[in-house]
């Protein structure tokens, strides 16, 4: 079964985790709606933030990229895969995402376009 995966990352092009997954089909750039990004360290955590965006790519990928995704997001324990609605320039689509699901009360909020870039800049102060 083929899939679309929203990733919003070390996983985009140009990012370092990117070909990670060989069977990855770029689909379309897309934006996730109501969520902000905030820094980890390494990479970025996507929770819920009213009136902020990510900007990331859809991929389609098959059942067993998506089961090596779960693995490598660690989910359910670091990341939770949800279905979300995911907007592109024409269109909106069911994909997959991962929700970060620990507490980011002391990290730092990238602006409401949240999108991820190596300078990691720049932040809101909450």
């Amino acid at each position: 079964m083929k899939h679309l995966i929203f990733v919003y990352g070390t996983l985009m092009k140009g990012q370092r985790a990117y070909g990670v997954f060989g069977n990855m089909k770029y689909f379309n750039d897309g934006v996730l709606r109501d969520y902000g990004l905030y820094e980890t360290g390494d990479y970025p955590a996507a929770v819920p933030v009213k009136g902020f965006n990510v900007y990331g790519e859809l991929y389609e990928i098959d059942d067993a990229t998506l089961k090596k995704f779960d693995d490598y997001e660690d989910e359910g324990d670091l990341y939770i895969r949800k279905l979300v609605k995911i907007q592109t320039d024409n269109k909106e689509y069911d994909a997959w995402f991962y929700e970060y699901i620990k507490d980011v009360s002391k990290m730092e909020l990238r602006e409401p376009v949240g999108k991820w870039t190596p300078e990691r800049r720049p932040y809101v102060h909450r």
